[in-house]
């Protein structure tokens, strides 16, 4: 599964790539908890990312597809080692299509991608720490994509313009295609739909304005949902608890994927 912190509180760190895992690699991140609390958990949202995930303790390591809906994870003691790929990039590492993925995990071994990456990233540490482990993952991704084809061009568009809202017709216009042709390479390539990709995009700038506070009314109309309760009911549907529970809750929101960036034309706000 694909963790993140419910509070600032619990160790989290990001790193930005190298720039030649740049194009596939959106960030890679570690995360430890070192006791258990009974109870408590934190929610994982909906992204548009595949991760790759080491549990350093258990000795495995796990891709997690595209996530449709957001996950409650025990905050268990452990510490993980993982990499986030950006949208429409992982098919690169597994060379099959992501939505065979789609809101689940695998196995690199069933994958037949795992080159003793547990093990390695656990040597790494035992031998330098924690840094020497996200080396470690480095070194795994460059022999993976060594030679891999760079992201479709065209996935990373439609990716782009989706993520700022655009429509899913205009989106298909724009790169000359059927909407059937668009969705059909784009599930393949990403894992979601178009359509789920703009929604949870949305959604994910809606929970960083949340966390941030302010009106919903007002925060609605910016973000193109048709009203307050279009909003409230969206949130709820992806993350599975009202805006004001995820405003406590404060889970990590990919608001740098997510940001707005010009759409096509400069339409009326609307809600795709």
């Amino acid at each position: 599964m694909r963790y993140a912190p419910a509070r600032a509180e619990i160790p989290y760190n990001e790193i930005t790539p190298p720039v030649d895992l740049a194009p596939y690699v959106d960030r890679l991140w570690m995360r430890t908890t070192v006791r258990r609390e009974p109870g408590r958990v934190h929610r994982v949202l909906p992204d548009g990312c595949v991760d790759v995930i080491v549990h350093v303790g258990r000795g495995s390591a796990a891709l997690v597809g595209a996530m449709t809906r957001a996950l409650e994870v025990a905050d268990d003691p452990a510490e993980l080692v993982a990499v986030r790929f950006k949208p429409g990039t992982a098919i690169a590492l597994t060379g099959c299509s992501l939505a065979e993925l789609t809101d689940r995990d695998a196995d690199l071994v069933d994958l037949g991608i795992a080159d003793a990456l547990a093990d390695r990233i656990a040597d790494a540490g035992a031998r330098a720490g924690s840094l020497a482990r996200i080396a470690a993952l480095v070194a795994w991704l460059r022999g993976r994509l060594a030679g891999a084809a760079p992201p479709d061009p065209r996935v990373a568009r439609a990716v782009a313009l989706l993520s700022a809202g655009e429509r899913v017709d205009r989106v298909a216009g724009a790169l000359g295609v059927t909407r059937q042709h668009l969705a059909r390479g784009f599930r393949r390539a990403v894992g979601v739909t178009p359509k789920e990709l703009a929604r949870i995009a949305r959604m994910q700038r809606a929970a960083a304005a949340i966390g941030r506070g302010g009106d919903l009314a007002r925060l609605a109309v910016d973000l193109g949902y048709f009203d307050q309760s279009h909003l409230s009911h969206d949130v709820r549907a992806l993350t599975g608890v009202t805006p004001a529970t995820l405003a406590a809750e404060r889970p990590i929101a990919l608001s740098h994927l997510y940001g707005q960036v010009p759409f096509l034309q400069s339409p009326a706000r609307r809600a795709p």
